[in-house]
């Protein structure tokens, strides 16, 4: 379920949508007297998507509303809001947060409404990218580097996203480049840390996700570790540069069987002349093993391969910020704001990013004792960090 506002076609009201949802029309509701939705954004399986007015901050945002049917199951629930729990505490670029969340009470004949408030991204799905012109290598790690840096602060919680997938990849524009946000929570899967009891009740090996993405170990209904994530990442690479998935078949068995037991197709085969390197070969071919002990050991390792090989296509890659760099520029992306926001006289929060930037690079640590100098100076108060 992305929070995308898709271009309107030219003449068209922005009231007006072609699209219909699954659910009930929540067009034109209000709901806790508080968020107007307008306009439908995309209907989904299990929840429609709106773009919404928050009429308390003035605010345009995306309402993610649960289908009734959904919402009248204990563990659906649970999952629905465990998302804005998970989405909340993550705090990175590369995942898309929660704003708030609530329940509407049911109105006369019908039934109450569960949402997720997001903020309103405006982009093409890594979907469309691929759909699109072809992908050159280059921007195919930097993009993927993107994924795997929210996906590594996703395990840093202690789970598991359980559907990474193109579509789920929302590719908006920051300072003039490319950025990456995962979006949809809706499946993860806690399996460590202090969430632990918010997770719902499954089979260690529950056939969760999207059939082309999902790991061997998840079609052989084995346990499921993070492990599973950087496998779909690599389906995801090898997709990217072949603009074919590696695994595939005339119905589900076949594909999980392909999954489950077939050994990957070579990508330089697939992709044909696009310059694939041996060592870009090996690291699709060590994603996609069938055994999760000989993938990467973590996305942070995964992530280290994958700077290591745009180095050697791009020697610029070096000044890029976090999205696309090597090590040592963490905290650009929060620096960057931590700056915009100081010069819009935003001290408070300058002085928040700047404490983001230095959590993530502690040489990011003087922009946050500069501010506070120059508040001092200024004579302002700010909130201890």
């Amino acid at each position: 379920m992305n929070p995308l506002s898709p271009p309107r076609p030219p003449g068209r009201s922005a009231s007006i949508s072609p699209l219909r949802p699954r659910g009930p029309d929540l067009r034109g509701r209000i709901l806790l007297d508080r968020f107007r939705l307008d306009t439908l954004i995309a209907p989904g399986g299990m929840a429609d998507l709106y773009e919404a007015l928050d009429l308390r901050l003035r605010r345009r945002v995306a309402i993610k509303a649960l289908h009734p049917e959904h919402g009248r199951w204990p563990e659906q629930r649970r999952r629905f809001f465990q998302e804005a729990v998970i989405a909340a505490l993550v705090d990175h670029p590369h995942v898309v947060p929660i704003f708030d969340h609530g329940e509407e009470p049911a109105v006369p004949g019908g039934e109450p409404v569960l949402f997720l408030v997001m903020p309103l991204l405006r982009g093409p799905t890594l979907r469309h990218r691929i759909c699109g012109a072809p992908i050159s290598i280059a921007e195919a790690l930097r993009l993927v580097i993107q994924l795997v840096d929210g996906l590594g602060a996703i395990h840093r919680l202690g789970a598991i996203h359980r559907d990474l997938k193109p579509e789920n990849c929302l590719i908006v524009q920051r300072y003039g480049r490319d950025h990456l946000v995962l979006l949809d929570l809706g499946l993860a899967k806690i399996h460590a840390g202090p969430l632990l009891s918010l997770a719902p009740s499954s089979a260690p090996g529950a056939l969760i996700g999207t059939l082309a993405y999902i790991s061997p170990e998840q079609a052989r209904e084995e346990p499921l570790t993070q492990a599973a994530d950087l496998y779909a990442v690599g389906v995801i690479l090898f997709e990217m540069l072949s603009r074919r998935v590696p695994f595939a078949g005339r119905n589900t068995l076949e594909v999980l069987s392909a999954h489950a037991a077939t050994v990957a197709p070579s990508l330089r085969e697939r992709a044909g002349d696009r310059g694939i390197s041996d060592d870009l070969e090996a690291l699709v071919a060590s994603t996609l093993d069938k055994d999760p002990a000989k993938r990467p050991a973590d996305a942070e390792a995964l992530r280290k391969l994958l700077v290591a090989e745009l180095a050697t296509i791009d020697p610029r890659a070096e000044g890029d910020d976090r999205s696309c760099c090597l090590k040592g520029h963490d905290g650009v992306e929060q620096a960057k704001a931590c700056l915009a926001a100081w010069q819009d006289l935003e001290d408070a929060a300058a002085l928040a990013l700047a404490a983001s930037a230095a959590r993530e690079n502690p040489e990011w640590g003087p922009l946050a004792s500069l501010i506070e100098c120059a508040a001092e100076r200024a004579g302002d108060k700010l909130a201890p960090r």
